[in-house]
């Protein structure tokens, strides 16, 4: 097999991460929302908000599986975040750490917030419900999130490969 490639039959698991050997690979989906996976993602955030107190949004992206919303643990790297302040972006990702500055904050209507960067490029905040927003800036594809303090509400999906370096899981829904 190749070792960059997941298995084609993987379908995530619905158990606890105890209950698995992760000294191997795995592809589940966590249900308990206090593993090692959650403590990591919040020691993250905790040091990050000390960073962007100021900042008037503080999101986590999350994927959309089997028409469930949940966070994604990819094998090489972390949940991307992003911290949105009237003057900057800063998005915390999987490879890379990157700095926008924002120079207007343009409108806040109905359910939708938009600025624009100082290249002009448009960033969209868009409710698609109480818990999910709809993120897309510039080119880039748009993005589900939400707010750091809703992650207990999410299970999260980890691709577990302890070492190796394997395909990411990518049977999203866009």
């Amino acid at each position: 097999m190749d070792p960059y490639m997941a298995p084609s039959d993987s379908i995530p698991e619905r158990t606890s991460a105890a209950a698995l050997d992760l000294k191997k690979y795995q592809l589940f989906i966590d249900t308990t929302k206090t593993s090692v996976f959650y403590q990591q993602l919040d020691s993250v955030i905790t040091s990050e908000v000390r960073k962007h107190e100021n900042s008037i949004f503080k999101l986590v992206e999350i994927k959309k599986y089997n028409d469930q919303f949940l966070l994604y643990e990819p094998c090489d790297g972390t949940i991307p975040r992003y911290y949105i302040s009237k003057g900057a972006i800063d998005i915390y990702g999987q490879n890379e750490n990157i700095h926008f500055k924002l120079k207007d904050f343009m409108l806040s209507a109905g359910n939708q917030v938009l600025f624009k960067d100082e290249r002009d490029r448009s960033l969209s905040l868009k409710e698609v419900n109480e818990k999910v927003i709809r993120l897309k800036y510039g080119d880039s594809r748009a993005v589900y999130v939400t707010k750091i303090e809703n992650i207990p509400q999410f299970e999260m999906m980890v691709n577990n490969c302890f070492g190796q370096k394997i395909k990411e899981f990518d049977k999203f829904q866009e």
